[in-house]
């Protein structure tokens, strides 16, 4: 049963609606984290999964907490506005979310303002996506467009000079291209060949501080956008992580390093693996600056049973940990399987998508593995997604 299905229709007179961003936005968030423990118990019974879930770990900011946020652009030559991703029935012309910070409403206020204006009409009828990523302190605006020419860099530019005046925390300021007009904003993975990434000013990266250590990333990289919930997340690796001097960390679809390299203090190896180049080019770097010297490696691949065949390290049975962080779709065929045969210590699987929870434990059981944990974490507060991490010992 899919996850969204185990809610209620209402509770206490609330309407929830199960297709909509954030479904539990007007609902307290004690209540909230209720249903999402009932829906989580549910979901394991009804898929015959015999191991119960601990109760969810809260977010310690359960609105507000958005630090990448995005709206589409709508011009019909007269009037434009700034909403999510369907074109907009009310004469509302910023669409507000409870779920993100105030700096990031007031930013897509005066944008709208901005290119409401007839004067630059030419670069609103170009813009696809307003997106702002970052972290709390320090924020980035991309301008997602169909295309550019002269004057519309000078009108983006114009744009990017008075947002900065903002107290709104405004560091960098870059131009997307995307001249297909299509859904994507930034977060699905694309070749990088012929994509326009442009630098209006700023610094070149983002930045996420984390238990003492700054990670640099791209803009263009995965981040996850609850900055709150990281340090109890990790807390929870730190009381189960206990390697031996000489283990190694495999770090699955590795993003910017965050998970090996917030642990790189008690690692003497790591490796890992991502498809994006720029993400691996951020976790190289940020190796190199947090464990100079040491052996942690990171390289661009797919992530499927045969191309880990080819590119993983030899095995070494019992001096393994796996880290396993997958997009929402979950594994390709035969990753778990291939993973599982490498007789690691432990595999931590976190679910982005919790429909892929069931599948996937019952693979980890078909294969002689026991479940040691499952920690659901509110990564998403106000929305109908949890994560989910298993704990997973081979056997």
């Amino acid at each position: 049963m899919l996850f969204h299905k185990l809610f209620p229709e209402n509770i206490n007179g609330i309407t929830i609606g199960h297709r909509s961003t954030d479904a539990l936005v007007d609902i307290d968030y004690e209540t909230e984290l209720a249903l999402k423990n009932q829906a989580i118990d549910k979901l394991l019974k009804s898929n015959n999964i015999r191991f119960s879930a601990n109760p969810i770990i809260p977010s310690p900011m359960p609105r507000k907490y958005r630090t990448t946020t995005k709206r589409r652009a709508f011009f019909d030559g007269k009037k434009f506005q700034l909403h999510f991703g369907k074109r907009p029935s009310s004469n509302i012309p910023v669409a507000f979310s409870a779920l993100e910070p105030d700096e990031h409403f007031k930013l897509y206020e005066f944008m709208q303002q901005f290119f409401a204006a007839p004067r630059n009409f030419k670069a609103s009828a170009k813009l696809n996506y307003l997106i702002i990523r970052g972290s709390y302190t320090e924020r980035a605006l991309i301008f997602n467009i169909k295309g550019l020419s002269g004057d519309i860099i000078r009108i983006l530019k114009n744009a990017a000079e008075k947002a900065a005046a903002f107290d709104c925390g405004l560091k960098s300021v870059f131009i997307y291209v995307d001249e297909n007009n299509s859904d994507y904003y930034l977060e699905a993975e694309r070749p990088l060949h012929g994509v326009n990434f442009k630098k209006l000013y700023g610094p070149d990266c983002l930045a996420l501080k984390l238990n003492g250590k700054k990670f640099l990333y791209s803009p263009l990289s995965f981040s996850q956008i609850n900055e709150s919930i990281l340090p109890l997340f990790f807390d929870e690796f730190k009381k189960i992580l206990t390697p031996a001097a000489d283990d190694s960390m495999l770090d699955m679809y590795c993003g910017y390093g965050l998970w090996s390299l917030t642990f790189g203090d008690i690692f003497k190896h790591a490796w890992g693996v991502e498809l994006a180049p720029l993400s691996v080019k951020s976790a190289q770097n940020n190796a190199k600056f947090h464990y100079p010297g040491k052996d942690f490696r990171y390289e661009c691949g797919f992530v499927t049973a045969d191309s880990l065949r080819k590119i993983m390290p030899a095995v070494r049975p019992g001096k393994e940990w796996i880290l396993l962080d997958p997009p929402r779709q979950g594994c390709a065929p035969g990753v778990l399987e291939k993973l599982i045969s490498r007789k690691a210590k432990k595999i931590f699987h976190l679910f982005c998508g919790a429909d892929e929870i069931a599948p996937a434990l019952k693979i980890y059981q078909a294969n002689n593995c026991k479940i040691e944990s499952l920690i659901p974490f509110d990564f998403f507060p106000g929305t109908l997604n949890i994560e989910m991490l298993a704990v997973i010992s081979p056997e």
